[in-house]
């Protein structure tokens, strides 16, 4: 019996175009055609995933059917004769759903199987996750029925995403009876650290003596980056090949996997370099503003931003006050100079000054005036030039409320939000080895963090060394943690305590902050949600 030549196309849709994610699937095809028997695309490449609420309207769906029939007619064209496609996208559902489901949902997430200009089989994703930044349950309707299909005689079925992420013995063995011999699973699994051995752990939990083809998407969408490396199994679970992060069409061969592996660090890199990149060409940004402050988070952001849409796309403004140490405008112009980013220098002195004459400011507010003055000077910047605005700051202090509304914390993305100092400057020093030089100031790694909002002001006044910080942070908002829990690790008792407070009093500042990429398993956006309101003293 032959072997059957699986292709992944790792396509980057656009939600709600049909047509250019249509030109996309087609292209990928095109370029495999003579040598792959099946194509596999992302869960929804054709629609765009993830849809939200779009789903419930017929218009929307209607679209997507219209693009499905085109594409099913572009497949009988002799170039794509011995190809079978697999494609995802949403459908309309029957009128009546799963008794279970209380919701607006008026459509499937399915995927099509497609060959020689004819529609084989429609497959309806069956488990609806609903965790994390996953709404398909409030989406969509479940679907009840296997797809199989027969390509040179081999035995094929579909899977779409969370359909093999639970442990349902029964389904793998009832796949195993019907004689499947490839599952073709489709997805549209979104980065996390982790996420990578978590999705090859699942695929093999589920196989039972088949081949698994994982297909997933490759892009960005709002605060999701989708990080490609689609992979096949073999019927023991052994992993025969897997695909580059980057977009593209890729031939399951067997391969030297060592080869393709990157470092931990190079991926989370490439993963918000795409998030802040797709996010601005999907919005229709062309350029970014940001302020520099010589420290190591706006620096990072320059970094990310030259690389997402190039320097000479980036503006980059040292907004100096009376506070502002000589090493913060000489690391900032370093930095500019490093990128070739466009640097202007704009002091507050004068509007600070003119505020202090109109009122009388609080200590606190008086600093939060300072960043609020800055806010100002950049969204009159973002205003003029139509420059998106980033706000530069990281988890650790988005956490614990580390910011000033209507200052620092103004934007509209935030390209570091769901990563923690720590990791910021991990970050830093890795890029700076990438190249024939350090392009980050060292000043900006090395010397003690700062808002410079007072004299001789650092952020160890107020908070613990972010190593101990950052712990307690991921103990706290990843796991979930209680105080007792937290302080069983080692940690001190009132120490905890305080963070844990700043916390759930930063809870409102989170709600009004600019999307970010996603980069953990729980990051403060549309997969974390708390009352803003709440008599719980402990969360």
């Amino acid at each position: 019996m032959s072997v059957l030549n699986v292709a992944f196309a790792q396509t980057n849709p656009v939600v709600g175009d049909v047509e250019h994610n249509l030109e996309l699937i087609l292209s990928a095809a095109s370029e495999v055609a003579d040598r792959a028997d099946v194509l596999i695309t992302g869960e929804l490449a054709l629609s765009g995933y993830p849809m939200g609420d779009l789903s419930y309207r017929a218009d929307i769906i209607e679209s997507s059917m219209t693009a499905l029939k085109k594409l099913i007619a572009a497949t009988g064209e002799q170039t794509y004769s011995n190809l079978v496609f697999v494609v995802g996208h949403i459908s309309p559902a029957a009128a009546s759903k799963a008794t279970a489901q209380s919701s607006l949902a008026i459509a499937h997430n399915s995927a099509s199987v497609i060959s020689n200009g004819e529609l084989i089989g429609t497959y309806h994703k069956q488990t609806l996750p609903n965790y994390d930044v996953f709404d398909d349950w409030r989406n969509f309707v479940p679907g009840h029925e296997e797809l199989t299909f027969s390509v040179k005689g081999r035995l094929c079925a579909v899977a779409i995403c969370e359909d093999i992420w639970v442990k349902d013995a029964k389904r793998s063995q009832a796949l195993q009876d019907k004689g499947v011999e490839l599952l073709t699973v489709l997805n549209g699994s979104p980065y996390t650290r982790s996420k990578q051995r978590e999705r090859i752990d699942a695929a093999k939990q589920f196989q039972r003596g088949f081949d698994l083809a994982y297909a997933n998407l490759s892009g960005a969408q709002d605060e999701l980056v989708f990080d490609g490396r689609s992979f096949y199994l073999d019927s023991t679970g052994s992993e025969i090949f897997h695909a580059p992060f980057e977009q593209g069409v890729y031939l399951a061969q067997q391969a030297d996997l060592l080869q393709t592996q990157q470092s931990e660090k190079a991926v989370l890199w490439s993963v918000l370099v795409e998030g802040l990149r797709q996010y601005c060409l999907k919005t229709g940004q062309h350029s970014i503003v940001l302020g520099l402050s010589g420290g190591i988070d706006s620096a990072v952001c320059a970094a990310l931003a030259c690389e997402a849409i190039g320097s000479e796309n980036v503006i980059g403004v040292a907004l100096p006050s009376r506070y502002s140490s000589d090493h913060s405008l000489s690391d900032a112009e370093e930095l500019a100079k490093n990128f070739e980013l466009h640097y202007r220098v704009l002091p507050i002195e004068k509007a600070h000054r003119a505020f202090e004459e109109t009122m009388e400011f609080s200590p606190l507010a008086a600093e939060n005036l300072q960043a609020r003055i800055r806010a100002v000077f950049l969204m009159g910047i973002s205003n003029t030039e139509g420059a998106l605005l980033l706000s530069t700051g990281n988890k650790s202090e988005i956490a614990v409320g580390y910011s000033t509304m209507y200052g620092d914390a103004a934007g509209g993305f935030a390209p570091i939000k769901d990563v923690f100092k720590t990791d910021v400057w991990e970050l830093a020093r890795w890029h700076n080895h990438t190249g024939d030089y350090p392009l980050i100031p060292i000043g900006s790694i090395d010397k003690p963090p700062s808002a410079e909002l007072r004299p001789g002001q650092v952020d160890s006044d107020s908070l613990p060394d972010y190593g101990v910080l950052d712990q307690i942070l991921r103990l706290l908002i990843e796991e979930s943690a209680t105080i007792e829990q937290v302080v069983a690790s080692g940690f001190n008792a009132l120490e905890v305590e305080r963070i844990e407070g700043l916390i759930r009093a930063s809870e409102w500042k989170r709600s009004q902050g600019a999307v970010g990429t996603k980069t953990t398993a729980v990051s403060f956006g549309t997969g974390r949600r708390i009352p803003l309101t709440t008599r719980f003293r402990k969360l």
